[in-house]
Order: structure tokens, then C-alpha cells, then sequence
């Protein structure tokens, strides 16, 4: 369940205003809500560095149908195109995820296992690659398929400005949206500097309706030592190999 969650998550922050289905009955697509996502998609997809930081949570069933909340921090730090370092912690397990331009590298610090995998030049190419060859799946890595052919949502069936909201002490606008098995918020940065800065998703397809919720904190353009895309194991730290059949996951690896 979480997974699904976490994937309509990414779904949504990489195809922002790409496409649209036409309206549904009884459905309204604001053009005005389309236009505030491609400029957002717009302004994400052509920056150089970043420094992201997120709080998250969501919701997971226990085995007594009782519904319990599991919260997580995420740090990511990226240059393009070859660079990108994602620390995830959260209540169930904590990974780091280092790509220097030629190997992606999974640490599981707590553990102290470490894995190696010939990536891909580029940061989008190696996600793409990691994902498939793997089953490596980096929570909101999509956002590098912002302004590309890659977006997998195109089936809004409805988008309306909810209005202004707070986040984090500044002004951002909020959006709702919905789809075929999803329904979605988001809150885009007033400014200069349109940057999603929190979502919030619901799955109505399941009984408990699952509830996942992001806040984001980014520094742009962000200054990051070269020491950040590499990875030096300590005497303590256990190298292993992938399976390379296992099965996709949302980052739990």
C-alpha cells in the first residue's frame, strides 16, 4: 500500500502540466491550475543544483486494521547531470544513495551493507536503469523528468485553486487535483521561484484511504563540496551484491 502511494507521489511531481484528459462529467479542469503546474515544471526542470529537504508521512495498516502514522526525513542533493546523493530515514528502515557519475552506490547505514552498480551517465538514465536492471526506486527522484517525455500521468480529470496557504512561513497556493485512482494537493512557492514546497495525497481505492503527506524545503541554486558524490567505506562497512531480479520497491532497498 505504501508503495502505491509513494509511486502516485512521484507520478504527480513528474508530470505536472505535461498533458490532461479532457474533462470528466460533472468535473472541471481550471486552465489557469494547468498553466501554474507547466510553470512549475518549467522552472524545476532547468535547475542546475539543488539542496532538497523533506518531511513526510504515511499512513500503513497494522495487522489488526488499525491505521498507524510512520514518519521520515529525506536530504537530497543534486547536480546536473551526473551527481546526486539521497539520504531517506524514516520509522522502518534509513538508506543512503550516492551516484557519482559512473556508480550508483546503496548504503544501509544502520546495517552497514553497501552495494555497488554500474550506472548510467546521466542522473535520469541511471534512475531509469536503477529501477529496472535493480528494482532501486529513489523517493521523488522523478522530479528529474520534469520537462521530458517521461511523465507518467496523463489522466487529470480535475484541477481547481483551492486558494493561499501557509507553508513553512510563506505564501504558497494550493491546488487540488484529481485522477482516475488518485486524489491530490499541492502547494506551489509564491514568486520568482515556483517550487512545489508540499503535497498531499489520498488513495480513494482503498478502504482505509491511505494518506500520504510532504512538506519541501529547497536551497537554489545550491553550492555542494564534490566529497558529497562519494562514497568511502569504512573498515566496518560490509560490501554485497544486488539480486538483480528483486522486486521493485519505493525506496525501502
Amino acid at each position: 500500500m505504501h508503495s502505491r502511494i509513494v509511486a502516485a507521489f512521484l507520478a504527480l511531481l513528474s508530470g505536472c502540466g505535461l498533458s490532461y484528459a479532457q474533462d470528466a462529467p460533472g468535473q472541471t479542469i481550471d486552465p489557469a491550475v494547468i498553466e501554474a503546474l507547466q510553470k512549475m515544471s518549467d522552472y524545476v526542470s532547468k535547475l542546475d543544483s539543488f539542496q532538497l529537504d523533506n518531511t513526510y508521512s504515511f499512513d500503513l495498516v497494522a495487522g489488526n486494521g488499525q491505521t498507524v502514522t510512520i514518519d521520515g526525513t529525506g536530504h537530497y542533493l543534486a547536480r546536473r547531470p551526473d551527481k546526486l546523493n539521497v539520504k531517506i530515514e524514516n520509522d522502518l528502515f534509513a538508506r543512503d544513495y550516492i551516484y557519482d557519475g559512473k556508480t550508483l552506490t546503496v548504503v544501509a547505514p544502520e546495517e552497514q551493507y553497501f552495494a555497488g552498480h554500474p550506472a548510467k551517465p546521466t542522473i535520469q538514465e541511471m534512475l531509469g536503469n536503477a529501477s529496472s536492471e535493480i528494482g532501486i526506486q529513489i523517493p521523488l527522484t522523478d522530479l528529474f523528468d520534469f520537462g521530458t517525455d517521461k511523465s507518467p500521468i496523463r489522466s487529470i480529470t480535475s484541477a481547481f485553486h483551492v486558494g493561499t496557504g501557509i507553508v513553512d512561513g510563506a505564501e504558497a497556493d494550493h491546488y487540488a487535483l484529481q485522477g482516475a485512482d488518485r486524489n491530490w494537493e499541492i502547494w506551489i512557492a509564491k514568486g520568482d521561484k515556483p517550487l512545489p514546497v508540499k503535497v498531499a495525497i489520498v488513495d480513494p481505492t482503498e478502504d482505509t484511504q491511505p494518506r500520504y503527506v510532504s512538506t519541501v524545503k529547497w536551497t537554489v541554486p545550491a553550492t555542494i563540496d564534490e566529497a558529497a558524490f562519494t562514497f568511502a567505506p569504512s573498515d566496518d562497512h560490509k560490501g554485497i551484491a544486488f539480486a538483480v531480479d528483486a522486486p521493485k520497491q519505493d525506496g525501502a532497498q
